[in-house]
C-alpha cells in the first residue's frame, strides 16, 4: 500500500481546544482513499528533536512525506537559530529522500499574542525553507505567506493565535492536495521508468 507520512510538530499533529487532534490526517486519508495516512508528528516538537526520529519515518518506505517544522524552531524560548534550523532540514531531507517530501514553511503566528514567536522570525525561517527548497529541489508550500496574505487572516488562527482552526486546516488542505498530488506522479514516474 502507498503511504504518506505526516511529519512534523502541532500544525501537523492537529491540535484542538488544548488537545491532540488528529484533523490533517482524517482529512488526507479522505482526499487519498487507498494510501495509508500516518502521522508521524508530535506536539512542541523541533527539528532537534526530529532528528532522533526521522530513521522510523524512512523505514515506513512513504511515498509523500509532508515536513511541517517550525512553530517551535522560531520560539524565542530554547532558542534554535536559523542555520541550526537550516543543517537539521537538510539532514532530515536528505535521509528521507528529497524527490518524496513536500516541505512547509513554518506558518503564521500572531506575534501580538505570542510575543515569544516575533514576525522578524518567521520571515528568516520562512526564507531558510525556501532556500533548502530550491537548493535540494523539494516541493515547497509557502504557508507563512500564504497565511499572512488572506483577507481572513483571524479566522485562520484558534485564540491562542498558534494552532489552526478549520478554516486553517482547509487553507493547508487545499495546498497539499495539488503537490502530494503532483509528488505521487512523479513516484510513479520514477518506478515506471
Amino acid at each position: 500500500m502507498k503511504r504518506i507520512v505526516l511529519f512534523g510538530d502541532s500544525t501537523m499533529m492537529g491540535f484542538r481546544d488544548g488537545k491532540a487532534s488528529d484533523t490533517l490526517a482524517k482529512r488526507i486519508r479522505n482526499d487519498f482513499p487507498g494510501h495509508e495516512v500516518i502521522n508521524m508528528s508530535i506536539s512542541d516538537y523541533k527539528t532537534n528533536n526530529a532528528m532522533t526520529r526521522v530513521e522510523r519515518v524512512r523505514r515506513l518506505n512513504p511515498q509523500v512525506v509532508i515536513l511541517g517544522f517550525g512553530v517551535n524552531d522560531i520560539s524565542l524560548d530554547d532558542e534554535i537559530k536559523p542555520g541550526k534550523f537550516a543543517a537539521n532540514l537538510t539532514n532530515i531531507i536528505t535521509i528521507l529522500g528529497p524527490e518524496r517530501v513536500i516541505l512547509l514553511s513554518p506558518p503564521y503566528i500572531d506575534w501580538i499574542k505570542d510575543p515569544t514567536r516575533p514576525w522578524t522570525r518567521q520571515l528568516q525561517f520562512e526564507l531558510v525553507t525556501e532556500h533548502l527548497s530550491k537548493q535540494l529541489d523539494v516541493s515547497y508550500i509557502d504557508l507563512l505567506h500564504d497565511m499572512a496574505n488572506c483577507a481572513n487572516l483571524k479566522e485562520l488562527l484558534q485564540t491562542d493565535g498558534l494552532h489552526f482552526t478549520k478554516q486553517g486546516y482547509n487553507l493547508l488542505e487545499d495546498e497539499l492536495i495539488p503537490e502530494i498530488k503532483a509528488t505521487l506522479a512523479k513516484k510513479s514516474k520514477l518506478v515506471s521508468n
